[in-house]
């Protein structure tokens, strides 16, 4: 499809953050045009794990169903340690390949009624008296201009896009992560069943994962989460997590490799990030929205591009001013969801110690206190900052 020369509302960007931007939109009848430079299907690195936040924003978006028959469901979430049993955290996840995931999300967001073109590289803003009017893009060989009332940029990761598009943003990734996939026999999937992460001492707060995936696939990763990480220290640790993580280990001995290695980075705890700029709204990952700790980012990048949807229409229905849009849309996420992420980022430092870490598994195990906490984080429930304080951590001890 080509690129229409006009709409009501640009988003540059297909993932997560920019089909439910879309998908909102198209269904108040707004004039949306959703592009991107990749052609869907596309892969995306990712852990692939949905936890309560991106299970709640699928049903906001009405599409759980159809994600859940292609999803392969948990009830826990297994922390392991570097020294000490692992701790079993009750909750809902489920996984699915972002592959699948995305194509889902910008079908939801075609259907709705938004214009989907894919194959366009965003090469700019359009700046018009200091106002962002839509972008330039390369299509083809050929500049094309679309022009906007609002454009939101939901690009991810990509420092190139964030420069391009004028925001004062940190252009160095906060972490950098990896995966690889294994299709396994029958019996050997039916063994793990949980979602796992598992903590090394000589890399914390960096973990590895091993979560199932549907049709017996199981998605194996690693991350860092310190602003030095890059390449080849994250091929160090997939290396010695694969050999030396016994569940790990014993998933690729026994599995056939369906999907190399690859790394990619992250933006993460709100560092560094630019909510936009006048007329333009950043979402999703592209505003450093991932979680600290975990690297989780999809649930909180659909939220981001659904509130970003609700304030481009109060623009467009005249309620809000365009130029301060950026500042109201920042000022609301802060208010929903800062202390969370303050949480998030006080649990990396912690787990950037192993012997705090280990005491604190062990304790989740022992006591109640901890568990409902780490429970209610990964919930979305209740206060964050309950357990990751000094007077949360003695509580853990001796409750």
């Amino acid at each position: 499809m080509a690129l229409p020369s006009s709409c009501d509302v640009l988003i540059v960007g297909a993932g997560p953050a920019g089909t439910a931007a879309a998908t909102v939109l198209a269904r108040a009848g707004v004039r949306v045009v959703l592009a991107d430079q990749r052609t869907f299907p596309r892969d995306k690195v990712c852990g692939d794990g949905l936890i309560s936040d991106a299970l709640a924003s699928l049903r906001t978006l009405g599409i759980h169903d159809r994600v859940a028959a292609q999803a392969a469901f948990a009830s826990d979430l297994r922390i392991y340690p570097p020294w000490g049993r692992f701790v079993s955290l009750r909750g809902a996840f489920a996984c699915v390949p972002r592959e699948r995931l995305d194509a889902m999300l910008l079908e939801a967001a075609a259907t709705a009624g938004a214009t989907c073109v894919s194959g366009a590289a965003a090469a700019g803003a359009l700046d018009e008296d200091g106002l962002v009017k839509g972008a330039w893009f390369n299509v083809s060989g050929q500049r094309t201009a679309v022009r906007a009332a609002v454009t939101l940029l939901a690009t991810g990761a990509n420092a190139v896009a964030l420069k391009a598009f004028g925001l004062d943003s940190a252009l160095q990734p906060t972490a950098v992560a990896g995966r690889a996939y294994y299709t396994a026999p029958p019996d050997v999937a039916a063994e793990f069943t949980s979602l796992i992460i598992g903590y090394d001492r000589r890399w914390c707060p960096g973990y590895g994962w091993v979560f199932p995936s549907p049709g017996n696939r199981f998605n194996i990763g690693v991350g860092l989460f310190t602003e030095s990480a890059g390449a080849r220290r994250l091929r160090e640790f997939w290396t010695r997590f694969t050999s030396t993580f016994a569940p790990a280990a014993a998933i690729i001995r026994a599995s056939i490799e369906a999907g190399a290695f690859r790394g990619a980075p992250l933006r993460s705890a709100l560092t560094g990030g630019a909510f936009g700029r006048p007329g333009l709204l950043t979402v999703g990952e592209a505003a450093s929205l991932t979680y600290a700790a975990t690297g989780e980012g999809i649930g909180k990048a659909m939220e981001s591009g659904m509130l970003a949807a609700r304030c481009a229409q109060d623009f467009l229905g005249g309620r809000r001013p365009l130029r301060t849009l950026h500042h109201e849309y920042e000022r609301e996420f802060r208010a929903r969801f800062e202390t969370r992420y303050r949480a998030y980022t006080v649990a990396q430092r912690w787990a950037a110690n192993p012997i705090v870490l280990s005491l604190l598994t062990a304790r989740t195990n022992a006591g109640t206190f901890a568990r409902q906490e780490l429970e209610d984080l990964i919930g979305e429930r209740g206060s964050a900052r309950r357990l990751f304080s000094k007077i949360g951590l003695l509580k853990a001890v001796v409750r």
